[in-house]
């Protein structure tokens, strides 16, 4: 038994130190990742490595929470079912936008095949809208239940405060243009924010 909780403990140490180390590089490089794109304005090819490299450091630290969860017996199968959810549809949105991308480069779209080919990306986030809705409903422990809605109500009142102040500033021509979309990016570097803090406060 000693054994098994030193190993456990080590596990522990293990993961939470991945976890931390993998969710702040994430926050760092989504905030970086969207100044760079708003001020530099690079070619697609470069944005598409710029999401796959964000992509890569979220899935890492999502599969560092589901270890964790899984060390310490703190998941629950809903979650484990959500972290799954995630990281699916976050594989999604970025093959959305490289077809939505690589299609309008090659092809003069217009009419009905243009719309539906510019909505292809936006599976990605309707898929962690989804996500989210079916983790809520099926989360069966209320602790558990109740501070994941504390974070996405963090998330969500982050995104609210930084896509108003930026609208105000790009109303009166201080601030570049930013496509409504980077709203959900906004909330994802918002919850990622939120997690931390939780993570921090025990």
């Amino acid at each position: 038994m000693m054994t098994q909780g030193k190993e456990r403990d080590r596990q522990t140490a293990v993961w939470g130190g991945r976890l931390k180390r993998f969710g702040a590089a994430s926050i760092l490089s989504l905030a970086l990742s969207i100044a760079f794109v708003l001020t530099q304005d690079p070619a697609l090819w470069l944005r598409g490595w710029i999401a796959i490299f964000n992509v890569a450091l979220l899935c890492a630290a999502g599969w560092s929470m589901m270890r964790l969860m899984e060390v310490n017996a703190a998941g629950t199968k809903a979650s484990s079912r959500y972290m799954k959810r995630m990281m699916f549809v976050t594989i999604v949105y970025i093959g959305g936008v490289f077809l939505a991308g690589l299609l309008f480069d090659r092809y003069a779209l217009t009419g009905v095949v243009a719309v539906a080919v510019a909505l292809v990306p936006a599976a990605g986030p309707l898929g962690f809208i989804w996500a989210i809705g079916r983790y809520l409903l099926e989360e069966e422990d209320e602790y558990v239940r109740m501070r994941e809605t504390q974070k996405f109500l963090m998330a969500t009142g982050f995104m609210m405060v930084v896509i108003t102040v930026y609208g105000f500033l790009e109303q009166y021509d201080l601030v570049p243009h930013v496509p409504a979309y980077y709203a959900i990016v906004i909330w994802c570097l918002g919850l990622g924010v939120a997690a931390l803090f939780q993570w921090r406060r025990g």
